[in-house]
């Protein structure tokens, strides 16, 4: 039975005891043995209550404890579901930064098979151009007189006869764009001169 059941019954029995007690006194004396009955059935309700509070405490001390160890219990599944969190976090970072190591490698390892590839097919190329290039040193060199400016510039020349921009040998050389547009304007001119 839950508490409030025991308490109507109760209730019930302090209400049919009331209506059984005489009203006046001259039943009073009468009924000595109504009063006694009456003091038995208030020593039974006392017991009764003490028992209820009893079971009173008794349930609200396991339900303290019940709550506290649910709480406790609460507290490391929180606990332990902050730790796998905070190491699913650290286990993303990893796979992530060993994603763009992966993207890295694969891109250096395309570029190596390209240069690769590129390498063995102008290992032949370079061998004419440089077969080409002395063939060339040595027709400049018997055209052009030992004090000429291509002489006393070669580096530039050579750079400026391979495609390079002003700019780019300016940068190369450590000189001005305007000192080597003016050595190239110089030679073109001595060039002129020569063939004039």
């Amino acid at each position: 039975m839950q508490s409030w059941q025991y308490i109507a019954l109760l209730g019930a029995v302090i209400a049919v005891t009331a209506a059984i007690l005489p009203k006046n006194k001259k039943y009073q004396a009468a009924s000595g043995s109504n009063h006694a009955q009456f003091e038995q059935l208030e020593m039974s309700f006392e017991q009764f209550m003490e028992n209820m509070e009893k079971e009173h405490d008794g349930l609200v001390k396991m339900l303290t404890t019940s709550l506290q160890t649910m709480r406790e219990e609460d507290r490391l599944k929180t606990d332990q579901i902050t730790r796998l969190e905070k190491k699913c976090s650290e286990l993303e970072e990893q796979l992530s930064s060993l994603s763009h190591a992966n993207v890295a490698l694969e891109t250096k390892l395309s570029l190596l098979a390209a240069n690769t590839h590129f390498t063995s097919q102008s290992s032949a190329q370079d061998m004419q151009h440089a077969a080409f290039d002395s063939q060339l040193e040595q027709l400049k060199q018997s055209i052009i007189p030992e004090n000429s400016i291509h002489n006393r510039y070669v580096e530039l020349f050579e750079l400026y006869d391979n495609g390079k921009s002003v700019e780019a040998i300016a940068k190369k050389l450590g000189k001005n764009k305007g000192e080597v547009q003016l050595i190239l304007q110089l030679a073109k001119q001595e060039e002129n001169a020569r063939n004039a």
